[in-house]
């Protein structure tokens, strides 16, 4: 089965040690309910939170896989990371994965279990972990507990199908819809944030890969909502947050990416 070949072959290769990801303030692990997090502090003094969702098509990839990302993340862009340990499909189908990430946000805005009181919090996520990021704001927006923004990395913003989708890129998302909802019923707003009706969102902040399918999600809801924040590596792949470990281009464009989110939250102004 192709899922159990992506968690065998490249789980491992992303969950490496990296012998260059920096030191930080605080790296502890902790429970939001029944969902693992595992919360990295850049500094004391560092008081904003984004609650990360990472990517891995809803399928593979967990806490290990993107350790080094999330270090990275967190020193780069002053933040602190809550990384989220979601359940996965096809064990666990749809709305699995959107209630982990729902909870653990919920978590994150109550809890006195951390070391610090967040003061602004943000949804956040690579990938298929940004579909899940904006579903769960959304939904904790429905119930009166809006986040303070949304910081995504190539983020897939849809598994039904997009008109002009380039063909691979179809496939997959047929393919990753067939795996998490397979013949059950979803919620369109948890699937799709392509729809033609926009959604209201909070301040919103993208980087995508001028080489990644995906920017086409974020170049289409951009056109929707233009005050969302669209930072664009020109010569980025997919996943170049995880590539930062065996690639100095990579890490640049980390780097970059982590500064333009900085930048793009810094103050109270809008984007």
């Amino acid at each position: 089965m192709l899922v159990k070949l992506i968690r065998d072959r490249l789980d491992p290769w992303l969950a490496r040690p990296d012998p260059g990801a920096p030191d930080l303030y605080e790296i502890s692990d902790h429970r939001a309910g029944s969902v693992p997090v595992r919360l990295y502090r850049p500094d004391a003094e560092a008081l904003d939170l984004i609650v990360f969702l990472h990517g891995g098509g809803l399928v593979s990839s967990s806490l290990a896989t993107h350790d080094a990302a999330c270090r990275r993340l967190a020193a780069s862009s002053g933040f602190n990371i809550l990384a989220v340990d979601y359940r996965l499909a096809p064990e666990a189908p749809y709305p699995a994965a959107h209630d982990d990430a729902e909870r653990a946000l919920a978590w994150a805005a109550t809890t006195e279990a951390l070391s610090f009181k967040p003061r602004r919090l943000l949804a956040g996520g690579d990938s298929a972990g940004g579909l899940l990021a904006v579903a769960a704001a959304l939904r904790r927006a429905h119930v009166g507990s809006p986040v303070d923004g949304l910081a995504l990395f190539y983020p897939l913003l849809a598994l039904d199908p997009v008109e002009h989708d380039p063909p691979l890129f179809a496939v997959t998302r047929r393919w990753l819809r067939r795996v998490y909802v397979g013949d059950g019923v979803a919620d369109p707003r948890d699937l799709t944030l392509l729809s033609t009706q926009a959604p209201v969102l909070p301040r919103t902040f993208i980087a995508s890969g001028g080489r990644d399918p995906t920017r086409l999600d974020a170049k289409r809801l951009c056109r929707r909502l233009p005050e969302v924040v669209h930072h664009i590596e020109p010569r980025a792949t997919h996943g170049f947050l995880n590539l930062a470990v065996v690639s100095d281009r990579a890490r640049a464009q980390s780097d970059r990416s982590a500064a333009a989110l900085r930048e793009a939250f810094s103050g109270n102004q809008a984007p």
